[in-house]
């Protein structure tokens, strides 16, 4: 079993995502909690399905679930790739095929590129082979989201958000594609990239029009480049000027529904800004990450609205959160008795609570007459 804290956990795979090269920090964090929950603490023994539209950066997150197999659990086998959409034969054939190629990747990773276009027949070959494998050896599908599957080969699954759902990585994304296409030999020194307000143009084209490709905001941003370059003088930053012709002409986003929308946002936005502000500070003073902190509240907020039975006061909300916590605390612990519930903190007994409290928790937990 990993036996890394969970803050080293944590330490070890964003070194493994700063190394693939992964951008977007709200994307980043949900995958690794995927990666972290689905493949580290399984020991990479399960196989993983990786789902999502066309452009979404499906085989960005098999390299890094690769580099993480590398970094974390110490796999140091090649990753390699079975292309399915070339697999048109008999299925006594794929099946030695695919068993060869398993074995080409012991130690390290095998991708099922393609995976939805396997015949059903094949794909059922599929999961009997890739679940008699050996436990060394981790295998990832990778699929389109509308792809129809009979039986896929992963027992958990990570599923990629469309660009368009992914509203905090937008301006990251575009500052990234810049320096990109910068380092690929573009010359336009003194140009510090795009102003807030062309990158908030481009994010609401990427929200109006439902885009759900990073590859074609790659596209958006390298034309809109050339095409500045192409008017001669490089300007100091890349403004609403430069960009909104092009989003006008490829995604008709006029100025009229332009600013009708930006007016309907400005107050939105900024009571946004002021809450991601507090929750990064409050998570920053208690040492959990931002996003955990959001989920709570989220919770307390839902917590709230199931209390119909009595006035919404501090005090009922306090005591139904805390019954709530109480009981998921039980269920953590997979307890069946108190004595369970004590010895799941601890060998030591300063490890464990008391068995008043614990005996307390439990009448409280399960509503019993103390």
């Amino acid at each position: 079993m990993f036996q890394l804290s969970h803050r080293a956990l944590d330490d070890e795979l964003i070194r493994s995502l700063d190394r693939t090269g992964l951008v977007g920090q709200r994307f980043r964090e949900s995958l690794l909690r995927d990666l972290k929950a689905k493949l580290v603490l399984r020991e990479a023994r399960d196989p993983v399905d990786v789902v999502g539209g066309a452009g979404t950066g499906k085989h960005l997150v098999v390299a890094a679930a690769h580099a993480v197999a590398e970094d974390a659990l110490g796999r140091s086998g090649p990753k390699m790739e079975f292309d399915c959409a070339s697999a048109k034969t008999h299925d006594r054939d794929f099946e030695l095929a695919l068993k060869g190629a398993i074995g080409e990747a012991t130690g390290g990773t095998l991708v099922l590129d393609g995976y939805g276009h396997l015949s059903p027949s094949q794909q059922r070959v599929a999961c009997r082979v890739v679940h008699a494998r050996r436990s060394d050896t981790l295998v990832m599908s990778v699929r389109d989201e509308a792809d129809r599957v009979s039986a896929a080969p992963g027992r958990t699954t990570i599923v990629i958000k469309p660009l368009h759902e992914r509203e905090d990585d937008i301006w990251e994304l575009t500052d990234h594609f810049f320096a990109s296409t910068l380092d690929d030999g573009v010359d336009m020194k003194g140009c510090r990239g795009f102003s807030r307000q062309a990158k908030a143009d481009i994010g609401e084209a990427v929200r109006e029009t439902g885009l759900a490709s990073v590859r074609k905001l790659q596209d958006i941003v390298r034309d809109v480049l050339f095409e500045v370059l192409a008017a001669g003088e490089v300007p100091l930053k890349i403004t609403s000027g430069h960009v909104r012709p092009y989003l006008e002409r490829e995604f008709a986003q006029t100025e009229v529904r332009r600013s009708a929308r930006q007016a309907a946002l400005i107050s939105s936005q900024f009571d946004d800004l002021v809450q991601r502000s507090l929750i990064e500070r409050l998570a920053q003073t208690h040492s959990v990450p931002a996003d955990l902190l959001r989920r709570q509240a989220a919770l307390i907020e839902e917590t709230i609205g199931y209390i119909d039975d009595k006035p919404r006061s501090y005090r009922n909300i306090m005591d139904r959160t805390e019954d709530i916590q109480r009981a998921a605390l039980w269920v953590v612990s997979g307890a069946k008795t108190q004595a369970e519930f004590r010895r799941f903190f601890g060998e030591e007994r300063f490890m464990r609570p008391t068995k008043s409290v614990a005996w307390a928790l439990y009448n409280r937990v399960f509503k019993r007459e103390m």
